[in-house]
């Protein structure tokens, strides 16, 4: 007891510019914990102001005839054709992430254009629901339609490292799966994609 009296004693004697320094070094720790306050609140306030449409989890009758049809390979050889629009897309990929809670993605959001694919939605992280969104160009390899991510941000800002990891995690499970269909024609138009092809 008798000691730390001495050393708080010694401390208080000790020159300005050793106290100086001190408060500084704690000025310094206090600004920066008031700064990462700040970005988290902005997280969470973005995070709580979220108002996206949320598509239904719908497997379209002309996506469903042709998924049947891969599971049975009764049509191995046959042709098919759909068109799908912005909203079927956007029913259908909320169809593939349902069963999937791995994927940390929901509320998907879709528009087609002639030059590319415009989408976006919620990516869940660490328990926020951060918006995202992207643009892509989309092509044809080997049967299998392929996207160029050519933008992804939050909220006009160039999206941090976890969103692109999460991003990177769906695409991942996309290039896993084995399609039994070939893409022939993938056929991007406004508001719409048409797309041909044959049962393997």
């Amino acid at each position: 007891m008798k000691a730390e009296k001495e050393l708080e004693g010694r401390l208080d004697q000790s020159p300005k510019w050793v106290q100086s320094k001190r408060w500084t070094k704690h000025r310094n720790l206090w600004i920066a914990l008031f700064l990462l306050l700040a970005n988290a609140f902005a997280w969470f306030s973005v995070a709580s102001r979220v108002e996206l449409v949320e598509a239904a989890p719908i497997l379209h009758p002309e996506i469903a005839e042709i998924r049947e049809h891969w599971q049975a390979r009764d049509a191995v050889g046959q042709t098919f054709s759909v068109v799908v629009t912005d909203q079927m897309a956007m029913e259908t990929l909320a169809w593939f992430i349902a069963p999937r809670p791995n994927l940390p993605f929901s509320h998907p959001q879709i528009e087609i254009h002639p030059d590319g694919v415009v989408g976006g939605g919620l990516v869940h992280v660490a328990g926020l629901r951060t918006p995202v969104f992207g643009r892509a160009s989309i092509y044809l390899e080997d049967g299998k339609p392929q996207a160029i991510v050519e933008e992804v941000g939050i909220a006009g800002t160039k999206a941090p490292g976890f969103v692109l990891a999460a991003i990177d995690q769906a695409q991942a499970v996309y290039d896993d799966m084995s399609l039994p269909i070939e893409i022939t024609k993938l056929e991007l138009r406004e508001g719409e994609v048409l797309v041909e092809g044959v049962y393997r």
